[in-house]
């Protein structure tokens, strides 16, 4: 994990310079998801295992669903340094680092081993690298999932189903002319509004990994899940630059080394959860189906090529390169 100097412009709150030299430093570790959520049980494996590799020195408190702030408040707030540690999407980076929308891009991961291969190699090593001067940087590259279609209408057999369909999208352009190429009206709506979204009919459609439409009930207001694997969304955890250096060494390469080990069990947590997951919501009655993805692929083929024109068209062969061996 390479570490890179601090911007002289940033400043970390009195707060936690106090901290920094008090007996035990608090850190505050938010994100987006439910209290139910395996984003909450690795952030809490996470800071578990940090306190007790520093003998209590270093206490992490995690604050699930948004309760510091939505993801791209608390992303500036992560740079600025008003925020100390937050997992975010890659898509939500990306509004920062363009290039961070290579993970996004359609159907370039199969699985999340794939992602773990890719991300903890070179390809992780560049785009961390790309952080460089946003006063933040990434210290762990934990699990999202591949995400899936949900709708209230039919099951979606083939792209022509999404044809005007409104669709809710996060933010970030991959995401949006993904679904263009599919036919369907892309419209972005932050993930703390989506519930009331398509409950009011904002939204026809949403996607998902299986754990957010399971742990966010939007299986209360979508009867059909189809089952695309379309976009990997990703979860790097990202730490205030300047306030990550100002940590003693061995308190900073416990942070980073914790942060580095828990990618690889988020990776067999998400994985082991999502049959089980797939399972509820099936008793939920949620109406599930499969399909072929070769015509979404198909469909979607041109996003990779226009995105490899602005976005870093190394690194997305790289990938390809890496997955074809």
């Amino acid at each position: 994990m390479k570490l890179f100097s601090a911007a002289s412009a940033i400043a970390i709150s009195s707060l936690l310079v106090s901290a920094a030299h008090a007996d035990t430093i608090t850190l505050r570790l938010g994100h987006t998801g439910a209290p139910t959520h395996h984003y909450q049980t690795i952030s809490e494996l996470f800071a578990d295992a940090v306190r007790e590799r520093t003998n209590g020195e270093i206490d992490i408190q995690v604050y699930p669903a948004d309760q510091l702030g939505k993801q791209l408040e608390a992303v500036e707030g992560t740079m600025l340094g008003t925020q100390d540690i937050f997992l975010v999407s890659d898509t939500v980076l990306s509004n920062w680092v363009p290039d961070m929308g290579i993970l996004n891009l359609p159907f370039l991961f199969s699985s999340l081993d794939d992602v773990h291969e890719v991300l903890e190699g070179p390809v992780g090593d560049q785009l961390e690298a790309k952080m460089d001067g946003t006063g933040a940087v990434v210290i762990g590259w934990w699990m999202g999932g591949l995400r899936n279609i949900t709708n209230n209408e039919q099951p979606i057999t083939t792209p022509a189903d999404l044809e005007g369909v409104k669709i809710r999208v996060p933010e970030g352009e991959v995401f949006v002319e993904t679904f263009k190429a599919m036919g369907a009206n892309p419209v972005v709506i932050s993930f703390g509004e989506l519930y009331s979204a398509l409950q009011l009919g904002t939204a026809d459609a949403q996607e998902n990994p299986p754990a957010h439409i399971l742990t966010q009930k939007f299986y209360e207001v979508q009867a059909y899940t189809t089952r695309t694997a379309h976009i990997y969304l990703g979860s790097p955890l990202i730490m205030n630059e300047a306030l990550l250096e100002s940590l003693s060494e061995e308190h900073r390469q416990v942070l980073l080394d914790t942060a580095t080990e828990m990618a690889g069990i988020h990776l067999n947590m998400v994985n082991d959860l999502e049959d089980a997951q797939w399972a509820e919501l099936a008793e939920l009655g949620n109406q599930i189906n499969d399909v072929d993805v070769t015509p979404f692929q198909e469909a979607t083929a041109p996003v990779i090529d226009m995105f490899k024109e602005t976005l870093d068209a190394d690194i997305i062969e790289e990938i390809q390169a890496t997955l074809a061996d």
